[in-house]
């Protein structure tokens, strides 16, 4: 399946729907970056964007419009318990509902209200686009213990696919990990349609 969330596709992270981190970080081999990009680049196999707590979120942005369909988490096969520790475990991938055609389309999604993105995610949205509204794409459980999944895929609630959404950006929330008082977030792909291609088939 294509993966819309890498850099070279043209998907970038957006740094006021991110989480604050540690740009450098160091280890017995020296001092190495730490960007987001990290978790959006496919020919850096084990390099993973480190959270500085359990819980944490990554706004990433498409070069046009996704109508999206899976997501999938990576995390790297290792004999480490610690490294098992501190992948991503309960996680929501939040779909950010822009123009009049979506936000009509918001209406007929019954979701829970009460579950919402975290609030400083909101804000920075809403003072970028105050009519826009975040919906809730899909709430995953990765398994870093299942040696033979080290990519698992989920798909997205029925409803959104129904209601044929196309998004501009999401946000990928880490509610909690394995353990480890970090969480390293080791690539994210969107899988889907888009929109270009759609509007042309």
């Amino acid at each position: 399946m294509q993966d819309f969330a890498l850099v070279t596709s043209g998907a970038f992270y957006i740094p006021l729907l991110t989480s604050h981190f540690d740009t450098t970080l160091s280890s017995s081999a020296g001092q190495h970056n730490n960007s987001p990009n990290l978790a959006l680049t496919a020919d850096a196999p084990g390099s993973c964007w480190r959270l500085p707590k359990s819980k944490g979120h990554l706004g990433i942005g498409f070069k046009s419009p996704v109508i999206l369909t899976h997501i999938s988490i990576d995390h790297p096969l290792t004999q480490s318990s610690n490294t098992m520790l501190n992948a991503p475990r309960d996680i929501v991938v939040w779909g950010f509902l822009e123009h009049d055609k979506n936000l009509q389309r918001y209406r007929s999604v019954n979701q829970d209200v009460d579950d919402k993105p975290p609030h400083d995610v909101i804000e920075a949205a809403r003072r970028q686009n105050p009519s826009g509204s975040f919906i809730k794409l899909v709430h995953m459980q990765y398994n870093p213990f299942d040696r033979k999944l080290p990519v698992q895929t989920f798909p997205v609630y029925q409803s959104i696919l129904r209601a044929g959404f196309d998004f501009g950006l999401i946000v990928v929330e880490v509610r909690g990990n394995w353990g480890a008082p970090e969480t390293c977030l080791c690539r994210v792909r969107v899988h889907g349609k888009d929109i270009d291609d759609e509007l042309q088939s």
